[in-house]
């Protein structure tokens, strides 16, 4: 599905003062400037959070400057791909700042007919993908949307230009990345690879190849038993680019598996250098008794945020 993007010169609201501009002009001080491929999706989501403040109607926004993300919602709506994904939490604890506006998320939300956020808790997938899209927090990593804007994922391990992107020939967003990031994490349990296998052919080409495809990943295995018998396995797969892209050599995919939930399921994915790799598979951070904790927003109810946690960090190759 490729749905190009509109810059249109007016986008008509029934307010004074809604004003589109992307790339912002970066004032003294900024953090992080936008550039170019920040945009339709930072100057939207401006609108989209000055309308959310006021209980406005936040369709016409969408419609204006990401029509393909709408029909993306929709053609998304329901689908089983949302059962492969998590919850995470729409704060960022290191930039300290919320993600992406909260009413931006309800309407996202609404759209795929999945349960809206329950204060900073939301459905992970939708809110890394799509959500991440609208995000106008600046990190030291610059901004969320970076990792589906820029081509570092797709030419870092031969993808189709534009695959791993907003704007897909093939599939959508949600469905091309929970392929990827599945195919990835997802074949070591049954339930999931299930799911799995049926949303293959309605994503891109190229993923369904690589995610059929033999390939190594390092894989960083966290895990932690909690009252009750439960076990919490945090995992980390690592899986190398074939030349540098943007700083970054490796694609890194979170995972959960957990004895209280029906499935392993995804919580992120982005990419990462060399340097963070050698950090996670360092000896001095492995074994037992080593602290546990989640990351990368991850929201596991009865874990995350419910006191300190020490158990077993280990690192292995996969094939």
């Amino acid at each position: 599905m490729r749905i190009s993007v509109l810059f249109p010169l007016l986008l008509l609201l029934p307010a004074p003062g809604f004003s589109f501009e992307c790339p912002k002009k970066a004032g003294a001080g900024t953090a992080v400037a936008e550039r170019q491929e920040d945009c339709p999706w930072a100057g939207a989501a401006r609108l989209l959070a000055e309308k959310a403040d006021q209980n406005g109607e936040l369709e016409p926004v969408f419609q204006g400057y990401a029509p393909g993300i709408l029909k993306q919602l929709d053609a998304d709506r329901s689908s089983a791909a949302l059962k492969l994904w998590g919850r995470s939490i729409n704060f960022d604890e290191l930039a300290g700042g919320v993600i992406v506006h909260p009413g931006i998320l309800g309407f996202i939300s609404s759209r795929l007919g999945i349960e809206p956020p329950s204060g900073k808790i939301m459905h992970a997938g939708a809110e890394h993908t799509y959500g991440y899209l609208f995000s106008l927090l600046p990190t030291k990593f610059g901004f969320k949307r970076a990792r589906w804007v820029r081509p570092d994922i797709e030419k870092g391990l031969g993808l189709a230009e534009g695959s791993a992107g907003p704007e897909p020939a093939e599939g959508t967003l949600l469905a091309n990345i929970t392929c990827l990031a599945g195919g990835i994490a997802l074949k070591d349990d049954e339930g999931s690879y299930a799911i799995l296998k049926e949303i293959l052919p309605r994503c891109d080409a190229s993923i369904r190849d690589f995610a059929a495809g033999p390939f190594k990943r390092g894989r960083l295995t966290e895990e932690v038993s909690l009252p009750g018998g439960r076990k919490v396995a945090l995992r980390t797969d690592f899986v190398r680019f074939s030349a540098e892209e943007g700083g970054n050599n490796h694609l890194l995919v979170y995972s959960v598996r957990d004895t209280a939930a029906a499935r392993t399921y995804l919580v992120t994915a982005f990419p990462v250098n060399e340097g963070f790799v050698k950090n996670a598979a360092s000896p001095a951070g492995l074994g037992r008794d080593k602290p546990v904790q989640t990351r990368y927003n991850a929201f596991v109810e009865g874990f995350t945020g419910e006191g300190k946690f020490k158990g077993v960090r280990t690192y292995s190759i996969v094939k």
